[in-house]
């Protein structure tokens, strides 16, 4: 059920666009920690939990569905963003869930242990292919699951500039591949694996709304335009954010307990 209103006040550096008052709209509290988040087209919110479930939450934090997982094991990947498909990514297990935006009927899959080194990161391709990292062969690499085989590798340490590089996610968007290396920055490939750029960041994890890329960066809230040099940088004071999700006139930030809704009125 959606907790209670709430009525937060941050103080910003520079003005967005935030409703007049900057206030919270709402904002909803949970039990257990959450591991990742994602939002799907229709501006559905998806929250994975320290154990493994799955909920998926309305625009307007309204509880819908919850997937329980027969055993138990952290979501280090969820992606709700192709909008028919929800697909999470166990590392412990090196296996990978689909499910529908219902969460039911999931389908768990293993990765094939013969063709690929232990993987430190996954995310299905927007041609339901999988777009992975190796964590030993410093490999990006795209995985048809139909075939168990490899279609393209990129091998990484000749990009990569962390000396020990910490990959937290990865993902396929308008037809270009997002790396985030917590240490070093937000590597850009296109969809046959080609580097292509680097976008200077300290993150775990980036999201997308229209032509903009979004990610928290010590406490601060960065909106970068993927084909110009526009760029937002807005001080989120006290937050404990993980990171942010953008649909339409809702900002969405979430915490490690709790999700807060603000009301986006565009860039001033």
């Amino acid at each position: 059920m959606k907790a209670n209103t709430a009525i937060w006040l941050l103080f910003f550096a520079t003005t967005l666009g935030f409703g007049q008052n900057k206030d919270v709209v709402d904002s909803l509290k949970v039990k257990n920690t959450i591991t990742d988040y994602s939002i799907d087209v229709s501006g559905n919110i998806y929250l994975a939990f320290e154990g493994g479930s799955i909920t998926k939450y309305g625009p307007d934090l309204d509880s819908l569905f919850t997937y329980s997982p027969i055993q138990v094991g952290n979501v280090r990947l969820l992606e709700a963003g192709s909008g028919l498909r929800i697909f999470a990514f166990y590392d412990s297990y090196q296996e990978y869930l689909v499910t529908d935006r219902f969460l039911t009927q999931p389908i768990l899959t293993k990765l094939n242990a013969s063709a690929l080194e232990f993987v430190e990161i996954a995310n299905q391709s927007q041609d339901n292919k999988i777009w992975l990292v190796e964590n030993s062969g410093l490999r990006l690499v795209k995985y048809d699951p139909a075939t168990k085989t490899i279609l393209i590798e990129t091998f990484l340490s000749p990009i990569v500039e962390a000396e020990e590089p910490s990959f937290t996610f990865v993902r396929e968007y308008q037809n270009q591949v997002f790396l985030v290396d917590s240490h070093s920055g937000i590597y850009v490939f296109d969809n046959l694996g080609n580097y292509l750029r680097k976008i200077d960041a300290r993150t775990k994890k980036c999201t997308f709304f229209g032509n903009e890329i979004l990610f928290m960066e010590e406490g601060q809230l960065i909106i970068s335009d993927l084909y110009g040099t526009d760029k937002t940088t807005q001080k989120i004071s006290d937050s404990k954010a993980l990171g942010v999700l953008l649909y339409k006139n809702n900002l969405y930030t979430i915490e490690p307990k709790g999700v807060y809704q603000y009301q986006w009125l565009g860039h001033p």
